[in-house]
């Protein structure tokens, strides 16, 4: 039987968009999305952990990736969800030491907002607020805005 790691994730960009594309002419989109959990020690000062994951949009939702990025809808900063999946790989640094990227194939993805939209540092309530748009990509390409 096979298995399958599949994962939700909400965080920012950490830099913009880069469009790509496979030998075969395959087009895909990657980014850096950092995922910060907040949270009180066993003393109550706030502690903080970022976690860093590699995230690639394929086939259509690539497609959509780069008409936001070049619209400026998706840049560093802005915070998605981005459901896919994912594993984890290891790598040699520019040191030689070994590290592990944490690479995520995206299913389906939502703009939420950005750094900006959020400061204070309040997590926002599940949905965002009533007045918030977000806009979700994934496989149904009915009610895709272009």
């Amino acid at each position: 039987m096979a298995g399958l790691a599949k994962v939700t994730l909400i965080g920012n960009l950490g830099r913009d968009p880069e469009t790509r594309y496979t030998p075969s002419g395959t087009m895909n989109v990657q980014f850096s999305m950092a995922v910060t959990r907040r949270r009180n020690d066993a003393s109550g000062q706030p502690q903080e952990r970022t976690t860093w994951f590699r995230v690639t949009g394929w086939g259509r939702l690539a497609e959509i990736m780069d008409q936001l990025t070049q619209s400026g809808a998706l840049v560093k900063g802005k915070q998605v969800c981005v459901i896919g999946t994912i594993e984890a790989r290891e790598y040699q640094d520019q040191q030689g030491q070994t590290r592990t990227s944490l690479d995520v194939n995206a299913d389906e993805m939502q703009l939420l907002g950005s750094r900006s939209d959020n400061e204070g540092g309040q997590p926002r309530p599940p949905g965002g607020s009533r007045n918030e748009q977000s806009e979700s990509f994934g496989n149904n390409f009915d009610d895709v805005p272009f």
